[in-house]
């Protein structure tokens, strides 16, 4: 009946997912890691509130679980350095 909230509370979720996907392939590792935190944090109130379907529900866990295993190794340390810094 009212599935045009269920798509604003959808549209939160991907926009911060897609912040995070953007900021993780920038090598941003510490906006990458707070984007995670509010994904995680905004999908918990969504889905304890009832407001997300199952499908939802499976596909951000899924997304929330796999960006944590990638950042669990992700630090400035692991970024690679172009020739050009190498050669300074």
């Amino acid at each position: 009946m009212f599935s045009f909230l269920q798509k604003a509370t959808h549209g939160d979720l991907e926009r911060i997912l897609e912040r995070l996907r953007l900021n993780a392939s920038n090598n941003y590792r510490d906006a990458t890691k707070d984007d995670l935190a509010e994904l995680t944090q905004r999908y918990e109130e969504l889905k304890n509130a009832g407001k997300l379907n199952q499908k939802q529900t499976d596909y951000y866990r899924k997304m929330i679980a796999e960006y944590g295993i990638k950042l669990q190794n992700f630090s400035h340390n692991s970024q690679k350095v172009n020739s050009y810094s190498e050669k300074l």
